[in-house]
């Protein structure tokens, strides 16, 4: 287990929205963990979303679900959150309740929550910041948290490697690429890959640093990206984006996943 202090920013970001939960249904919250980048010392203040679970008294009714809504809505308010009972955290996460959870600024209480998966609760269990409450001690399964990653890679990111290769097609040496999208596709395969690997969560950028010293032919574009995060003013162009698809496929062949032939 690794406890961290929160950069002031993700602090901040955290005490604010503890604050907005309190305003709206007091009494409601009893604990409240950040986990995600805030968690791993890669938070960007306008990039990042801060990601929380959160532990309630309660199982929510109309009310509470309308005040857990008003919490997440208004400028600037950029948190992915899962809600569940308090307690819950001591079983594994197919056995929690399914939500409610927000992104993006809306609730959730229909589908069931993708926070809700052995990664996070590996990342409760390690790389957490408590804010309210006493720390969880989830249980952590090593094989469903492998199994998770290698599905997630299959399902989500080979799909969508494929959508990037075609976009890329596209575009010419020097065109520029829209950064946030560049960068999702270069960070997210990286962590999975690491995690299964070694058992460990990472953080976005480090996931991308760890995967340029693994393939130093792409450790330019790669620390470009990086560099690009956390704010300097890289221009980001196809390359970059050709970069982040390759790193992609290679992790997916390694991990045994299907991969289109490159284009």
């Amino acid at each position: 287990m690794i406890d961290i202090a929160l950069s002031p920013a993700a602090a901040e970001a955290a005490a604010e929205h503890l604050a907005r939960l309190d305003a709206a249904a007091p009494g409601l919250v009893a604990g409240l963990h950040v986990i995600g980048s805030a968690a791993l010392d890669d938070y960007r203040p306008g990039v990042s979303d801060l990601d929380v679970v959160a532990e309630l008294i309660r199982e929510p009714d109309a009310d509470d679900l309308a005040a857990l809504g008003a919490a997440h809505t208004g400028p600037g308010v950029h948190v992915e959150a899962v809600y569940l009972r308090a307690g819950e955290l001591t079983g594994p996460p197919e056995r929690a309740s399914a939500g409610p959870w927000a992104n993006d600024g809306e609730l959730n209480v229909t589908d069931r929550a993708f926070l809700l998966n052995p990664v996070t609760w590996l990342q409760l269990d390690r790389h957490r910041v408590t804010v309210r409450g006493e720390r969880p001690h989830p249980p952590v399964d090593a094989a469903a948290v492998h199994a998770f990653c290698r599905e997630n890679l299959a399902a989500y990111w080979a799909p969508l490697l494929e959508q990037a290769a075609a976009l890329l097609g596209l575009r010419g040496p020097g065109d520029p690429v829209l950064p946030t999208a560049v960068m999702w596709i270069a960070f997210g395969p990286a962590r999975l890959w690491h995690t299964l690997r070694t058992g460990e969560v990472v953080s976005k950028s480090r996931g991308a640093e760890l995967a340029a010293r693994e393939w130093p032919d792409l450790a330019d574009p790669l620390r470009q990206l990086v560099a690009a995060r956390a704010g300097e003013p890289v221009p980001l162009t196809a390359e970059h984006g050709r970069a982040a698809l390759e790193v992609g496929r290679r992790i997916l062949a390694e991990a045994d996943v299907a991969v289109s032939p490159a284009g």
